[in-house]
């Protein structure tokens, strides 16, 4: 299901596409999700959100990081305006559905560059996903 929305940006009309591909039986509300791009990427952004299988996960979790566990979530930025998020919706489905939206969010963060590598990171990006999921 592929969503676009319009918005004016310095008289320029800038346009941002967010597509949902689900691979698992599970159900999944979308709008949530919708609002929390558009709050990340206002711009022209081009994301990809996967709602991915166990083995699938841990699979790329083996292929891209060298981790032979399953993850709950994992970002990719294939170009500058273009990414991809798989989220493993089995483990998220366990820890509950208000889950969602935060690893939603803490994958877009991570496209845009934060990660949490070092301690002083990981608490910067963990103070804005809070003051983003406030709002």
């Amino acid at each position: 299901m592929k969503t676009s929305f319009s918005s004016r940006r310095g008289g320029v009309r800038a346009k941002a596409l967010i597509e949902f591909r689900n691979l698992t039986k599970r159900r999944v509300s979308t709008a949530e999700f919708k609002k929390l791009y558009k709050k990340i990427f206002p711009g022209k952004f081009e994301l990809s959100v996967v709602f991915a299988p166990p083995v699938l996960m841990r699979k790329l979790n083996r292929q891209y990081r060298g981790k032979n566990k399953t993850a709950n979530v994992l970002s990719f930025l294939i170009e500058k305006n273009r990414g991809e998020i798989f989220l493993n919706i089995n483990l998220l489905a366990q820890a509950g559905e208000k889950n969602l939206p935060y690893l939603f969010l803490h994958g877009m963060l991570h496209l845009k560059g934060y990660d949490h590598k070092k301690t002083k990171d990981a608490k910067k990006m963990e103070k804005l996903e809070k003051k983003i999921l406030k709002k």
